[in-house]
């Protein structure tokens, strides 16, 4: 597995799968497997993602439905050191980063999702 480090971001950078992982330290070989894992995870989770976010989005920007919001979600970027699902290249603005706490690598456990700007 090769990282590139993101010296405007100070971060271990990995794409994987349409999906960008990122590190604030170097991750090891061994990183790779839960890549893959977390990579596998998340598309066969994406319906329940979009569920929790959607009183949000739809409160926010008068979206209800789900195809239309995984349209518009634009590449992941998942932290598991820090446990974030970041959507920063979203087409609902452009001015606002969406977050989504999670608590395992089967992103079952959805702890918090916020809008911010």
């Amino acid at each position: 597995m090769k990282c590139t480090y993101n010296e405007d971001l100070e971060q271990y950078e990995y794409l994987y799968g349409g999906i960008l992982f990122v590190w604030e330290d170097e991750p090891g070989e061994e990183t790779e497997e839960l890549v893959k894992t977390l990579a596998q995870n998340y598309r066969t989770r994406l319906d329940s993602i979009v569920e929790f976010m959607l009183p949000d989005i739809k409160e926010i920007y008068g979206v209800s439905d789900p195809e239309e919001i995984k349209e518009k979600l634009g590449r992941p970027q998942i932290d598991y050191d820090m446990g974030q699902l970041t959507y920063l290249e979203h087409v609902f603005d452009f001015i606002h980063i969406f977050t989504i706490e999670f608590n395992d690598d089967k992103f079952e456990d959805l702890q918090y999702f916020s809008i911010d700007g």
